[in-house]
């Protein structure tokens, strides 16, 4: 006789719905939420999973993983008790999984749901006429429509409660991660206090998502450097941000940053940048720092025509040690031979590894190749 309850309870449903799904569209309260195959569910993702149960909010189809695999795979009760006993799918608390986030339960699922209301009707007023001067602004920090849409932002055109929650007026980041709001942070307009946390979120990491299958991850001071930084490199790196350099990261998400093999901390070249800088490298001894060439962040050098793709693919080929450990350590070399000279980025970790130089900057040629180099040499080099 099988024992179903054993079976059931040694197999993560959410995992086995993921394995044929993928991963879910997104969080609603306590419900992970996927498009439902059993029935045309264009609009909505209608099935929900929470615990050891799926429903689909559109057909009425329910069940347990058994019910799951009979449906799905066609099955009688006892094929489909035999599958389950096959399929490696145990709960995530018993798995080492580097990039396993940790649950929000504690952000309550009323806070879950007005937050996503307030994502929403902020996306609508950035794309309406009320938005015209927002997406100027965030046009003028170099971010495409694209990734403005991709990571949801938004615009509030002034102080007010929305859904239940006071937001003030300005540019609206909502930090989402598997499908769940962490917080709503607000970019406000000049003369006030830059930024606003509307009530209710907790720190988290900005960008979470995109840390899978990537072996480096560049952490910013906020979320802009983070956004800009995925548009112009995010095929070759993870971005992260806790949104502020005094921000320290919650134990609750340190082992969803194991898996990285190089963690390399971009904050801005100030005090609190150096510090926030510090606190990484104490979280992980895998943490260097860089710093941009131009400008105290990300977005300056970009905005004064830095090639930051170009500056994040000489990161990642280096070899390890501090890329630039701070600003007054970098020694501009002016009188190398092959200061001047056009070179190539794939020829540039071998005069790295000829010279003892981090190569972290330079100005492109109209295509963009090949490329001059600015080199400068760091406190630890030779």
């Amino acid at each position: 006789m099988v024992d179903t309850k054993a079976l059931l309870e040694r197999v993560d449903l959410a995992a086995l719905i993921e394995r044929d799904l993928g991963q879910p569209v997104r969080r609603e309260g306590r419900w992970l939420k996927w498009i439902c195959p059993f029935h045309d569910d264009r609009r909505t993702p209608s099935l929900g999973v929470a615990g050891n149960r799926w429903k689909c909010f559109g057909c009425g189809c329910s069940g347990d993983a058994i019910d799951w695999l009979r449906k799905r795979e066609r099955l009688s009760f006892r094929e489909a008790c035999g599958r389950l006993g096959s399929i490696d799918l145990v709960p995530s608390s018993e798995k080492a999984a580097p990039h396993h986030l940790p649950s929000s339960s504690v952000l309550e699922t009323a806070w879950q749901d007005q937050a996503l209301d307030v994502v929403s009707i902020c996306k609508s007023y950035l794309w309406s006429d009320a938005g015209t001067k927002a997406r100027g602004w965030l046009n003028r920090r170099g971010l495409c429509k694209d990734m403005v849409s991709k990571w949801r932002l938004g615009f509030n055109p002034r102080d007010q409660k929305l859904c239940g929650l006071w937001v003030p007026r300005g540019i609206v980041i909502p930090c989402l991660a598997a499908g769940q709001t962490w917080y709503l942070k607000v970019r406000r307009a000049t003369g006030q206090a830059k930024y606003s946390q509307v009530s209710g979120g907790q720190v988290a990491l900005f960008g979470a998502d995109t840390i899978a299958n990537h072996d480096t991850v560049v952490v910013t001071e906020g979320e802009f450097d983070a956004i800009l930084l995925h548009q112009e490199a995010g095929d070759l790196i993870g971005v992260v941000t806790l949104g502020i350099a005094a921000a320290r990261l919650p134990d609750a998400w340190v082992p969803h940053l194991l898996g990285v093999q190089r963690l390399l901390v971009a904050y801005d070249t100030d005090v609190a940048g150096a510090r926030g800088a510090a606190r990484w490298e104490s979280v992980s001894p895998r943490a260097e720092r860089i710093v941009p060439l131009e400008g105290k962040d990300v977005t300056d050098f970009y905005l004064a025509g830095g090639d930051i793709r170009a500056w994040v693919q000489i990161a990642i080929a280096a070899d390890g040690g501090p890329i630039a450990a701070s600003v007054e350590t970098q020694v501009p070399i002016s009188r190398a031979p092959w200061a001047e000279q056009r070179v190539r980025i794939e020829d540039l970790p071998d005069l790295q590894a000829e010279y003892g130089l981090r190569v972290v900057g330079g100005d492109p040629d109209l295509d963009g190749r090949p490329w001059r180099p600015k080199l400068y040499l760091m406190e630890n080099g030779p």
